[in-house]
């Protein structure tokens, strides 16, 4: 193994689906007497390798010509190995001095891989493929309709020739003979739904797979596992298997713990709201109604989710200090006197001390803290002006003035949304962020927003 790669001297390229050169390794730097800097982002492959057309197909891939920067031209042998997913394909350049030595050290380098290896010859798989192509042409979803065992049909085609001692270490109690007898043993009803998609691929002639398909091993456990096929023949793949069955169980324990975390946080803030409604019923229902047309603003906006679900969190928060403020205050059926209105202004600050050392998205703190605040200035507990303030305060800040101006309270009756939406709109830009304002009002007149409590 290690006199194989001691022989291998190719370089590669990196080119997107339109063949645009997006990068290339020192060794092409040398052979080509390209610089990186002159082909990265420059160059496509058919100034260098020669248009695809003119491609010669071999066994083990293409032969073509490499134009150096000087013009001249060598003889070389590629393969392309295609990820579609991001969309960019990896090419790797090699001398004729390398193909002999491959096929020269074939048996040698699958035996001693240390990767799983399976060596399958498909030649009979093709020859039904000729079949069906005289039947059903390139309407193989359609054949496939009409015959469905026909699936079977064509997956029983495959031989497989050989496998790897490195399979057998990773795959304890497994039977080649048992696979060549019958290899839907090995596959889940899922796994052969990947395989069959998988198969209408090679029909049109794409011999190089990359895809993941759940299988049954030996002992009868499920396995999720990564198949890369690459042709070393006309008619002859190599498939590497690479198994992916504890990344997958982490993954799936991992979804199951960030769900009983955000089961909690979420337990965490209806606890925090539901308090208030001991306090103070208006507040708990004031805050629920905030947060919903809070959420209903962030999203007319454009925010991300995650900005949006913060501002959800955080307007269903937002009155939390006044859990500190005394009930006969909070009720009073008349108007403040000064000494009482500098006691309700200190719930943001006290929202914002109490919520501190909780891990909650900054949003939430802005949220607690800022709601009050206004552009001119004029606001509490810190009086910040226009981008002193966080636009997710902002926000808040406006669905709050809404909800409190068309909700009944103790000593007055509700203005009504017509009055709360002409309240905003005169103080757009002074008090309110424009934005939001216009967010606001187009959810009310364009978009028929209702309060679902």
């Amino acid at each position: 193994m290690k006199d194989f790669f001691e022989n291998i001297s190719s370089c590669f390229l990196i080119v997107n689906s339109q063949g645009l050169v997006l990068e290339c390794d020192s060794n092409f730097e040398k052979k080509s007497g390209y610089k990186r800097e002159e082909v990265k982002d420059k160059k496509h492959i058919y100034e260098i390798l020669g248009d695809i057309s003119s491609w010669k197909k071999l066994d083990w891939g293409y032969e073509t010509y490499l134009t150096k920067s000087n013009g001249e031209k060598i003889k070389i042998f590629i393969n392309f190995f295609s990820f579609s997913d991001y969309n960019l394909n990896i090419i790797t350049i090699n001398d004729f001095s390398f193909l002999t030595y491959m096929y020269e050290n074939y048996a040698s380098f699958i035996s001693q891989s240390p990767f799983p290896i399976i060596e399958v010859d498909l030649s009979e798989m093709f020859n039904y493929f000729r079949i069906i192509k005289k039947i059903a042409g390139n309407e193989i979803d359609k054949y496939l309709e009409i015959y469905p065992e026909a699936i079977y049909e064509i997956i029983g085609k495959i031989k497989f020739i050989y496998i790897n001692e490195s399979f057998y270490n990773e795959y304890k109690g497994f039977s080649f003979d048992a696979l060549k007898e019958n290899v839907f043993n090995y596959f889940t009803e899922e796994g052969l739904n990947t395989l069959k998609n998988e198969l209408l691929k090679v029909y049109d002639g794409n011999l190089n797979l990359n895809f993941e398909v759940e299988v049954i091993d030996p002992t009868g456990k499920l396995r999720f596992i990564n198949v890369y096929v690459y042709p070393v023949g006309r008619e002859r793949v190599l498939i590497y298997i690479l198994d992916k069955t504890k990344e997958r169980e982490l993954e799936e324990d991992l979804r199951r713990s960030v769900s009983k975390i955000t089961n909690l946080y979420n337990q965490v803030i209806n606890t925090l709201s539901s308090i208030m409604e001991h306090k103070d019923s208006y507040t708990a229902y004031h805050q629920k109604r905030v947060a919903e047309l809070s959420h209903a603003i962030a999203k007319e906006i454009g925010l991300p989710k995650d900005k949006v679900d913060a501002i959800r969190i955080g307007a269903l928060l937002h009155d939390i200090g006044k859990i500190a403020i005394p009930g006969e205050i909070l009720n009073k059926p008349g108007k403040l006197n000064n000494i009482e209105m500098e006691i309700v202004k200190t719930h943001p600050l006290t929202g914002y001390n109490m919520l501190k050392n909780v891990d909650f998205p900054p949003e939430v703190l802005y949220i607690v803290l800022q709601h009050h605040e206004r552009l001119d200035g004029s606001g509490y507990p810190e009086g910040l002006k226009n981008g002193e303030i966080n636009l997710s305060a902002r926000i808040v800040a406006v669905a709050d003035v809404v909800d409190a101006m068309i909700s009944h309270r103790p000593y007055r009756p509700p203005f009504g949304i017509d009055k709360a939406l002409e309240e905003i709109e005169k103080n757009k830009g002074t008090k309110y962020d424009p934005d939001v304002v216009d967010a606001c009002i187009r959810l009310f007149k364009e978009k028929d927003f209702k309060f679902s409590i």
